[in-house]
């Protein structure tokens, strides 16, 4: 009778927890709709704290922000989302449209058309998408391997032996494809400008003069973390982080001028 309440009791919990979680999200969607876009964006906020992440909802943070004029905020949120789905494609519409509205100009003229092509392909799935397209590629190729052990034609041993050769290198490229999607998403390096204006600075602090300037970033801008530096000197610890705009521009930023993918 105790376990029967008990069990009950539980099951009353999670069924009150996930209504409370759906009207966050009701909420933030009903302050969207009313344009109160920075209460929509808290309250999403909200929902990540206490549902955990996802790329539908990065992507309404990232359109909460846009809307409230964070064009820094907005093209972060949409690369999270990109980076735990790539095949989200208003995900992807929004942070090409957000990119066009930022002052500096950022273009890949570094990357081989290969590159590109191989980075189309593997942003086509997910790193779930590909693991599991692996282990089903891989259960084909044990199956090869059991009809080439028990079959007594020569001719299916045959068509088992290449074609699980076939398969099987197929699924070794599905591993890679999984395993490098998934270091995609676990990798913190790259960073996106938050604030208005930054001035860089040649050493990890404030500059003291124009000769310790680097150049300026404005908000929207993709950097790669290459180094950081805490400093006590201050009445308030800080922390610096050497950060590469590309092969020539590199200098030192307040961190809570950027924000980590």
């Amino acid at each position: 009778m105790f376990a029967t309440k008990l069990t009950a009791w539980v099951f009353i919990f999670f069924i009150s927890a996930n209504n409370a979680n759906g009207n966050i999200i009701q909420s933030a969607d009903s302050a969207y709709l009313a344009d109160d876009y920075a209460l929509a964006a808290s309250l999403y906020l909200k929902a990540e704290k206490e549902q955990g992440t996802s790329s539908s909802l990065y992507y309404n943070i990232g359109n909460a922000y846009y809307r409230s004029g964070e064009i820094g905020k907005a093209i972060l949120y949409y690369k999270r989302a990109l980076k735990l789905d790539p095949t989200n494609r208003d995900a992807r519409q929004n942070l090409k449209f957000a990119l066009t509205k930022t002052v500096d100009k950022q273009e890949d003229n570094h990357t081989s058309f290969i590159q590109k092509v191989s980075d189309s392909i593997l942003f086509s799935n997910t790193p779930n998408g590909w693991a599991v397209t692996a282990l089903l590629v891989f259960v084909i190729f044990l199956s090869a391997t059991a009809v080439y052990v028990f079959s007594s034609s020569v001719i299916i041993k045959k068509i088992c032996f290449f074609g699980g050769l076939v398969v099987l290198v197929i699924d070794c490229i599905l591993i890679y494809m999984a395993c490098k999607s998934a270091s995609i998403v676990s990798d913190h390096s790259s960073a996106v400008v938050i604030s208005p204006n930054v001035q860089l600075s040649t050493v990890p602090r404030i500059p003291k003069d124009k000769s310790e300037q680097a150049f300026q970033l404005h908000e929207g801008t993709v950097v790669e973390i290459v180094d950081s530096v805490k400093l006590n000197s201050d009445t308030i610890p800080s922390m610096w982080l050497e950060v590469k705009l590309d092969n020539v521009h590199r200098a030192w930023i307040n961190s809570k001028d950027v924000e980590r993918l």
